[in-house]
């Protein structure tokens, strides 16, 4: 594995990291974010937001924007967190990074907080010969009281796609229910996009439609999926069937943007002991998409899912 540093775009200087076959470019000027994601010299799966024109401003309308009161989305893998996760992310994250290597990737770390209570960052992890990662997100108590917090990193792909959430199909028990659904304000449950199958939920993501669309849900399998024209990427977790979830029991949520769609999974809410570190650890895969995937055919999804590599 290679690991260099580059400048990447509008972002400044990145940390590469290489195998032969998937390359990853993750931002330490400010961050971090994995700012790209692909096969080497083919195109960026995610989002990159340049002109930075997704940002979360300050709250005072007459206060200057500066880098010290103003969260930019930037693009790419973020690391944000709950469950009070409006708060968390509009504390701007615009300082230098600091990073190591490790025997199989690089650690990615904030600056100690400035008058925040979490430090938040991430290892990358890069095998020989395959074309995933694993991403160890990681949060740090560094105040003196107990902090609640759920690990929530999100991914912005870019492109047209279809977004695919396994549903639970254990039928086991049938006391007690074992699927629940979240709906964002604005978010039309009859909306065209969405599809309600009983092994799955599929979105149809079409780049450049304004209307809101965010939904969240019990995904006991872990996985979520966004078939892309040219290739598909797949974000794996563990979900745990007995712990706590923030926004009504959900562990992946799935947002819609008019210029990117969200991919989104989260940690259980935990208790952080003062100087104690939790981890939520997901993998990302990409392979080349081989054929359209019918939103409304479960059996083709399923197949197309299992064969996927």
């Amino acid at each position: 594995m290679e690991i260099k540093e580059i400048d990447y775009k509008g972002f400044g200087k990145c940390v590469r990291m290489s195998n032969g076959i998937i390359d990853v470019d993750v931002t330490i000027d400010f961050g971090p974010r994995i700012i790209r994601f692909g096969f080497c010299n083919k195109e960026n799966l995610f989002y990159n937001d340049i002109a930075r024109v997704y940002k979360i401003k300050p709250e005072k309308q007459d206060m200057q924007e500066t880098s010290e009161n103003t969260f930019y989305y930037y693009g790419g893998h973020m690391l944000l967190s709950g469950p009070n996760r409006y708060t968390a992310s509009v504390s701007p994250d615009n300082e230098p990074v600091v990073y190591s290597p490790l025997p199989d990737g690089v650690r990615f770390i904030q600056p100690k907080p400035k008058g925040k209570k979490v430090q938040f960052g991430f290892e990358v992890i890069m095998g020989e010969d395959a074309a995933d990662i694993m991403v160890v997100h990681m949060a740090k108590n560094c105040s003196d009281e107990v902090q609640p917090c759920s690990l929530w990193p999100v991914t912005m792909i870019k492109g047209g796609g279809l977004m695919i959430l396994p549903q639970n199909t254990d039928t086991a028990n049938s006391l007690y229910p074992n699927r629940t659904i979240s709906f964002w304000p604005g978010t039309d449950i009859h909306d065209s996009r969405i599809f309600y199958g009983n092994r799955y939920i599929t979105i149809n993501y079409k780049p450049g439609c304004e209307r809101a669309l965010k939904i969240g849900c019990n995904n006991v399998f872990g996985c979520l999926v966004f078939v892309g024209k040219n290739y598909t990427f797949m974000k794996r977790y563990v979900h745990s069937v007995k712990a706590a979830y923030p926004d009504f029991g959900s562990s992946c949520e799935i947002c819609c943007k008019k210029d990117f769609a969200e991919i989104q999974s989260l940690s259980p809410i935990y208790r952080i002991e003062p100087g104690h570190i939790v981890k939520h650890v997901e993998n990302l895969s990409a392979f080349p998409t081989k054929m359209n995937v019918s939103p409304t055919n479960e059996d083709e999804i399923s197949r197309y899912i299992e064969n996927m590599g």
